[in-house]
């Protein structure tokens, strides 16, 4: 069920002196009736930067991040709104008209589920929402309650909902996170998870008085991230900051796809007259070297990453610029190092990989093979184009996520 948002941009007399004024204000009303809606959890997704609406519904918010942003305007009952503006735009003043929430009834026509609670899927879920890391244990969520499960078994999969913010206290950064969550889904079968939302970071220490631990964990949480790879292409220091970027190209066991085949049509069909039952037994038939060579084939993975020689450059993979944003654009997968810090052990124990650790080694590809634009701070958009694997696909959970206006210590930039 699909809902409308409304907003109304009111034109404002601009001087030139205004202009570079980066704030949002405006009012928060109920669409229906038009009255104020209190209390109102007004957020730059994915930033620090958050306030609440008034009595009135009124709100600013003031020295908002440069790049591309979303919105958002949530409160309990209501659909979430979400706004996406650039810089440019700024400043802006908003009527934001919120639609009551409706509860959307399960269509189990299309397929059957079951609803379950937090003691069936609990762990699973905070392993792939807030992860296995080690920040990710000095993590909790503080409304568990809150999060329902639906789980699909025809389909093997899981998804999670909630019709409150998702409260997560991050000991480790150092974070009160509001995590307006969209969507969340586990595909068991696919081996996959994505979910979407809007979060909000709340400093957990006064201004100017973040603890040093905070300091040093969010210094680590960011080298190798996503975050610092995007803002390394941006400013063109890939090198600099300590990546090494590599082509890859997926190539398709074409012998064991043959193979596949031959055990799909290779039926054995026997029928007991005496019980009356039927036993079917799916192989290859034939001689002994040839039922071995199949074997060994079929042990065999479904692909070869066949990895390029040269070491790319960042200009390489930009292919435009539009305004204060680049477009970064690349064919089948990149592979990226970073050679400044070793793997976590718990990332091997997680993989139950017995090797000594290596350099974080990671693939990013696009989707829908489409074209990304990213800003100086390392946002990308649309954020579901790219998709990680390796190591970040372990570790960018949200125990190890930093609010796209954090400030770095060591990033290296032009």
């Amino acid at each position: 069920m699909n809902f409308r948002h409304s907003v109304l941009l009111c034109l404002l007399g601009i001087s030139l002196s205004s202009l570079s004024q980066r704030t949002i204000s405006g009012v928060v009303v109920n669409a229906t009736n038009g009255e104020p809606v209190a209390g109102s959890s007004i957020f730059i997704s994915n930033t620090s930067k958050g306030t609440v609406s008034d009595r009135q519904g009124n709100f600013e918010l003031t020295d908002v991040p440069i790049g591309k942003q979303d919105l958002v305007v949530s409160s309990v009952g209501y659909e979430t709104f979400a706004y996406s503006f650039t810089a440019e735009q700024l400043p802006l003043k908003l009527k934001v008209q919120l639609n009551v929430k409706v509860r959307e009834l399960e269509n189990v026509t299309v397929e059957p589920s079951v609803e379950e609670g937090w003691d069936k899927w609990g762990r699973t879920f905070t392993e792939n929402f807030i992860g296995s890391t080690p920040n990710a244990a000095l993590c909790s969520i503080k409304n568990q309650k809150d999060i329902h499960f639906r789980y699909y078994r025809k389909s093997n999969r899981l998804i999670a909902y909630s019709d409150q913010a998702i409260v997560v206290v991050n000991k480790a950064l150092g974070y009160s996170i509001h995590f307006q969550l969209e969507d969340f889904e586990v595909n068991f079968s696919a081996g996959t998870t994505q979910y979407f939302g809007y979060p909000y970071f709340e400093d957990m220490g006064k201004e100017n008085d973040v603890k040093k631990k905070w300091r040093r964990n969010r210094e680590t949480a960011f080298s190798g991230s996503v975050m610092h790879f995007m803002r390394s292409v941006f400013s063109n220091t890939v090198t600099e900051n300590g990546f090494e970027v590599h082509r890859m190209v997926r190539v398709p066991n074409l012998e064991k796809e043959r193979v596949k085949g031959i055990y799909r049509t290779w039926q054995q069909i026997s029928h007991d007259p005496k019980s009356h039952t039927m036993t079917v037994a799916i192989g290859p038939s034939g001689p002994a070297d040839s039922t071995e060579y199949y074997s060994h084939i079929m042990g065999q993975k479904d692909y070869e990453d066949v990895y390029g020689r040269e070491t790319i450059v960042a200009d390489s993979l930009i292919t435009g610029v539009e305004g204060s944003y680049k477009i970064i654009f690349f064919k089948d997968y990149i592979y990226v190092t970073y050679k400044r810090e070793l793997e976590d052990k718990e990332f091997l124990a997680f993989h139950r990989e017995g090797r000594s650790p290596t350099f974080q080694r990671s693939h990013l590809w696009l989707v829908n093979q489409s074209p990304v634009s990213i800003d100086a701070n390392g946002s990308y958009f649309p954020p579901q184009e790219v998709f990680s694997m390796g190591y970040w696909a372990w570790n960018e959970k949200l125990a190890d996520t930093l609010p796209i206006d954090y400030a770095s210590e060591t990033d290296t930039k032009n």
